[in-house]
């Protein structure tokens, strides 16, 4: 019992006192939300973008109808698509909790099946991700019924795989393309072809995607909505593909390598490599990545910036034009206030003239600016704008100008910023979507892309207008800069991309995906006729020339990954025949989604089921009474209020706040000898996330012997508020007697706690934040005498106090993170808290504390990691510090003075909180501070109110991938090694450093000679991530005489 107690002792101080960290969510602005209506969707939108809801609205229900076709599914709840105008505006969301980093295009989560997502200024990605999403939304409405609460309650408990579910939401959105092809070639060629189950990152997408592919092609489409009704019928998603298509998981992957084999191994004959044409300059095996984008070769031909990804984040590196070698880490993204993230989705880094400086576009705050960076000394200038977003930056040859793509009002145009002037102004100005900006030599004219067809007059239009216009296909233009006259360079039903103009010719290069591969173009501005110059297997992007035209560079793709490559003499590549690739060939067939619409009831949506016969009319004259049912069970997806007037234009309406449960779990009775039990708890939110509710109970006996909590976060604006009511009783067994007759009587102890909190958390921007809070406590203690045989219940003694706790911290955190923790960057939090008498019987206390961790990871998988820890406390009840221990510490003893821990009775922690001479009971339970870890002591193995802790790690990979066939077949990877150093000290007076009388009074007389508040040990462990991340360490105690045995522990727990 004592040490049960000890575990909530330990687990409720650390929750209310401990450090903590974490990056923000800043609210940049205020969000006053409206909505429009359909059948079965709610679209969110805030501002005067009607438009852009409508076109969401329209391009949802169309896609709507596609979806259930496929699925055999109508939807039985309504779907909330909510709207951003921009991706720094998306950021702001509440509906989803975490943090949605640049690449994320939008995101459907479960709790109320909404879709979020933002517009970015492009309609044809945009209508892209809306039907993307809506997949995701009507598999959570058939397979969870649209709720996390049917997984919370047990309700469903299986999971569907992620390659099943995003490769779906791939293939319904997109069909197929040439960017699904490359990557799946590539994959049947030049890489060990994966299982389905080994479809993972962003394979889960495109892997899954071709699966599906090959589904429908074999069976037919309409067995892809078998296959998920056979899955729920089943719940199972295995079951589910095997009773559909006959085949288990091993199976599937046997027939679709055939597939893909065959589908891709004719595309080989004739086409080149990447590397065959081209030097490879970086190697994304080599260096653990994926990305290296966005190649710019300076003006003079010496060196390349270049984007380059760090698990998920991502850097400008420079490098040898020639050699490839690297010169420097330009750009830390990520880590700091200026490059919060780096537009590796829209890069277009550029070089000035002279060679000394770059320009890139990144996120800053609330909004994108453009940086002007000296790549010899890393002096930076910062250009900030008032638009919605800024990506795609082209310095111009004298200069004086940058070229850029921004984003405002549902548009995406190209402008023009003058240095000297600090002046911009909207090139294009228009609806369509502009991007990928380069200026001519003369820098008179200005190529770009552009999905604006033939449309290169001016005219109004707008995001409504977007539906009824082409936009498939991408073109290259060319726009007079001085008389914005556009002209038309390419006009096909295929896309063109990454424009550059020649410094010495009359000519412009571009790639095109024009027979089924991304291949180098060459424009001749005099013929105006283009030729193709390679022929590749898979593709090259992102085009960068210096001003001698010899040196091109690019991004290539190969082996499932990007790098950059170096060509030489571009200008003197002659033509090539190119023939189609297999699935080119076939494009206009492949487009034709042939169906039969098998869904059980298109009004009703009802579940198919075998034995359901409801839909069925057996005699003539009831058909009114099915008919009615109909109408009862499709009340869910229909509102009552009308949508759209008389002219077909949508009403808009305005949002109210209404919460709705997200989550109830738990169950709860009442027992006519204990009273009322149970475990309830329940999650309440409003739609946009900005009011949330949580509340738990866990009822014992009565409310008195009870744990409760009410919390409140309101997260509208910038300062978000946290209101807390709560109430937590523990019982422990401290003794006992035994009474005149000889029977025993125990002594049980009851603690209760209880009272209200506020905080206010300041976020000043992503990693800067201030948190103000105040807790009133309020603290009894009663110690009973529990006499089974007269079953009397005596109170003995009771104790208690009232305290109100002022907090005030200043965090820091620009960590970025590995695959269990933070691997690079730095973290702090600064806390100070005081505690002002209440009463007779209230404590005074001033309490300081300093918590600083920084990050250097050496590369992907190496870094280390080192803490100082500063606690102080002051006043007329100062609080104590407990130094030693580990997070969530499960098995294990150790040594202390060459005694075996587990032979006493504190083999886990010294007895110095529930001593029975403790005077300070409860402000050591409830106001003391655990220092932590301090592997190879005790909990407690120090005590004072003044404490010091260092911690030093270098962690590194161990096994990539551990294949484990007995008891059964698992595949575990990322197992991770660490060797560490932890060195601390709590003292409450400096003179027991050296003093040692004053350290037998603390600690008792059975002490070491060399004995001090120091304690110092070594180790090493392993993390193995089985289902949770479990920590096997040894650690060894450090003293003057040398060092102790192993001593062995396992926990829980991330790196800190």
């Amino acid at each position: 019992m004592k040490r049960f107690l000890f575990t909530i002792i330990f687990a409720l101080s650390y929750s209310l006192y401990a450090q903590s960290f974490g990056q923000n969510k800043v609210q940049y602005r205020e969000f006053d939300w409206n909505f429009i209506s359909s059948a079965n969707f709610d679209v969110y939108y805030y501002g005067d973008e009607i438009e852009l809801a409508t076109f969401t609205i329209k391009a949802a229900n169309e896609a709507y109808e596609q979806i259930g076709k496929h699925l055999r599914w109508n939807l039985k709840k309504r779907v909330p698509i909510i709207v951003y105008h921009s991706h720094n505006e998306f950021q702001q969301n509440n509906a989803v909790g975490v943090y949605m980093q640049e690449g994320i295009g939008g995101v459907t989560e479960l709790f109320k099946n909404r879709v979020v997502i933002p517009f970015e200024g492009d309609y044809k990605a945009f209508r892209h991700v809306i039907h993307h999403e809506l997949v995701h939304a009507m598999i959570n409405d058939l397979i969870y019924g649209g709720r996390m609460q049917n997984v919370a309650s047990g309700q469903v408990t299986w999971s569907m795989p992620l390659w099943a579910n995003e490769g779906l939401a791939e293939y319904l959105s997109s069909n197929w393309d040439t960017e699904a092809d490359m990557i799946i070639r590539d994959l049947a060629i030049n890489e060990r072809i994966p299982t389905v189950k080994e479809l993972e990152y962003f394979l889960a997408y495109k892997g899954g995607q071709s699966v599906w592919r090959f589904i429908a092609k074999k069976y037919g489409r309409e067995k892809i909505g078998e296959v998920f009704q056979s899955m729920k019928r089943l719940r199972s998603a295995e079951k589910g593909f095997q009773s559909a298509i006959g085949m288990d998981f091993e199976e599937l992957t046997e027939q679709w390598h055939k597939y893909i084999k065959k589908e891709f191994y004719p595309d080989v004959a004739g086409r080149d490599e990447v590397k065959d044409i081209a030097k490879r300059l970086t190697d994304h095996k080599k260096e653990n990545n994926v990305y290296n984008v966005s190649p710019s070769i300076s003006p003079d031909g010496g060196q390349i910036a270049f984007l380059t990804n760090n698990l998920s984040y991502f850097d400008i590196d420079l490098i040898d034009a020639v050699s490839g070698k690297k010169i420097k880490k330009l750009i830390k993204g990520s880590r700091s206030l200026d490059f919060e993230e780096l537009k590796f989705l829209q890069p277009g880094i550029s070089w000035s003239p002279d060679s000394k400086r770059i320009v890139f576009a990144a996120k800053s705050g609330s909004s994108d600016a453009l940086y002007l960076v000296n790549v010899d000394s890393g002096d930076k200038e910062k250009i900030p704008f008032d638009l919605d977003g800024v990506f795609s930056a082209s310095w111009s040859p004298s200069g004086n100008k940058l070229a850029f793509i921004g984003y405002d009002n549902g548009a995406s145009d190209i402008y023009i910023y003058d240095i000297q002037t600090k002046q911009h102004f909207n090139l294009t100005n228009d609806i369509y979507s502009d991007s990928e900006p380069s200026w001519s030599s003369d820098e008179s004219s200005i190529a770009f892309v552009s999905d604006r067809g033939n449309s290169i007059k001016r005219k109004n239009t707008n995001s409504e207008d977007m539906l009824s216009i082409d936009y498939e296909n991408k073109n290259i233009y060319v726009i007079d800069v001085n008389t914005k006259n556009i002209n038309q360079i390419t006009n096909s039903n295929f896309d063109e991309n990454y424009p550059v103009f020649s410094n010495t010719k009359d000519a412009l290069f571009y790639t095109a995906d024009s027979s089924g591969t991304w291949n180098l173009f060459r424009y001749d501005f005099n013929s105006k006729q283009s030729t193709v110059v390679t022929n590749l297997l898979t593709g090259i992007f992102q085009l960068s020339l210096n001003k001698y035209d010899d040196t091109m560079v690019f991004s290539g793709y190969s082996s499932r990954g990007w790098d950059v490559y170096r060509l030489n003499n571009p200008l003197d590549l002659e033509k090539t025949e190119i023939k189609p690739t297999n699935y080119y060939k076939n494009k206009n067939t492949d487009k034709i989604e042939e169906l039969a619409d098998l869904r059980k009831d298109k009004w009703r949506g009802s579940d198919s089921n075998q034995s359901d016969y409801s839909r069925h009319i057996f005699a003539l004259e009831y058909e009114t009474y099915n008919n009615k049912t109909v109408q009862n069970q499709n009340q869910t997806t229909n509102r009552t209020t009308p949508s759209q007037t008389e002219d077909g234009d949508y009403i808009p309406q305005a949002y109210k706040t209404q919460f709705s449960l997200d989550v109830a779990q738990g169950q709860y009775g009442y027992n006519n000898v204990f009273g009322h039990q149970g475990l309830l708890i329940f999650y309440f939110s409003d739609l946009m996330g900005d009011h949330q509710i949580s509340l738990a109970l866990e009822s014992q006996i009565s409310l008195s012997n009870s744990d409760y909590y009410l919390n409140y976060a309101y997260l509208k604006n910038r300062t978000n508020y946290y209101f807390t009511l709560f109430h937590q009783a523990d019982f422990f067994l401290t003794g006992g007697y035994y009474n005149q007759y000889g029977y025993p009587v125990d002594l049980t102890a009851r603690m209760r706690h209880y009272g209200v909190s506020g905080i206010a958390s300041r976020p000043l921007n992503k990693f800067n934040r201030i948190d103000f809070g105040v807790v009133m406590h309020n603290l009894d203690y009663k110690l009973f005498a529990i006499d089974p045989y007269e079953t009397s219940n005596t109170v003995v003694s009771s104790d208690g106090f009232v305290a109100l706790n002022p907090t005030l911290s200043y965090v820091f955190d620009n960590s970025v993170f590995g695959f269990l923790g933070p691997i690079d960057g730095f973290r702090q939090n600064t806390t100070f808290e005081l505690s002002p008498a209440m009463g007779k019987k209230g404590i005074s206390f001033q309490k300081l504390k300093i918590d600083l961790r920084k990050y250097f990871m050496l590369n992907r998988y190496y870094s280390f990691a080192g803490r100082l820890f500063f606690g102080n406390s002051t006043g007329k009840n100062p609080q104590k510090y407990f130094l030693g221990g580990m997070q969530n510490w499960l098995w294990g003893t150790g040594t202390t003075n060459g005694v075996d821990d587990a032979l006493t009775q504190e083999w886990r922690w010294r007895n110095v909180i529930l001593d029975s001479q403790n005077e300070s009971l409860l402000q050591d339970i409830y106001f003391s501070e655990f220092a932590y870890p301090l592997r190879g002591a005790r909990f407690s193995e120090r005590v004072g109110k003044n404490v010091i802790l260092t911690n030093l790690e270098f962690r590194f990979p161990l096994i990539q991938y551990l294949q484990i066939g007995f008891p059964f077949p698992m595949t575990i990877g990322n197992i991770l090694g660490h060797v560490f150093m932890d060195v601390g000290a709590a003292w409450d007076d400096s003179r027991e450093f050296t003093n040692y009388s004053l350290l037998q009074s603390k600690y008792g007389n059975n002490l070491s000679s060399d004995f001090s508040p120091w304690v110092r040990t070594i180790g090493y462990g392993i993390k193995i991530p089985i289902f949770l991340p479990w920590r096997i360490e040894a650690a060894y105690d450090w003293t003057e005489s040398g060092l102790s045995k192993p001593q062995w522990y396992v926990s829980l727990g991330y790196d800190w």
